[in-house]
């Protein structure tokens, strides 16, 4: 009969001096031989040109949104009609129809020279008080929308290219 090996039996804790050695040598492998792993197709989401095109889509969609709001925002069709001035006990006040937009207003001396009266605008009327000194008998005015560029003219043609209009204190009603 052989003896039962180390752990075999309860409460044994000692080898017996019969148990025989494993010889050395390279009988037995030490590690499992590897097997290549089988290739496993991408999902159609996680594949690199889905993503790049989900990418795309995104920018394209964020640069319509930006250009629409852009466009909303600097809209072309606001334009100055009816311009009328009245002078009140010496002060000038202008006023005109058009889109809630930013105006500017200049003043038009008659020497030529060019004086921006925009900060005297509040929504589509101006009050210009004489005792600044803005304005004199031979001044005519030019509102035009703000985000037009371009010189300050009096004439006709270029008013009606900048969607502006003119009102002279001369011609005004008292």
């Amino acid at each position: 009969m052989q003896n039962p090996s180390l752990g075999s039996a309860p409460g044994q804790t000692a080898l017996p001096q019969t148990a025989g050695t494993r010889p050395l040598g390279t009988t037995g492998s030490v590690l499992p031989e590897l097997a290549e792993a089988p290739a496993q197709e991408r999902k159609w989401w996680r594949h690199p040109a889905f993503m790049v095109s989900i990418g795309l889509t995104f920018v394209a969609l964020a640069s319509a949104i930006t250009w629409f709001i852009i466009t909303a925002v600097t809209d072309d069709s606001v334009a100055v009609s009816g311009l009328g001035l009245t002078i009140d006990g010496g002060n000038a006040h202008l006023d005109w129809s058009g889109p809630d937009a930013a105006y500017s207003v200049y003043a038009v001396h008659g020497d030529g020279e060019t004086t921006d009266l925009t900060q005297w605008v509040t929504g589509t009327e101006a009050w210009l008080p004489s005792a600044l000194g803005l304005y004199e008998n031979d001044t005519c005015f030019v509102v035009r929308p703000t985000a037009t560029t371009g010189e300050v003219s009096l004439d006709a043609e270029t008013l009606g290219a900048q969607r502006a209009q003119s009102a002279c204190v001369a011609d005004a009603a008292s």
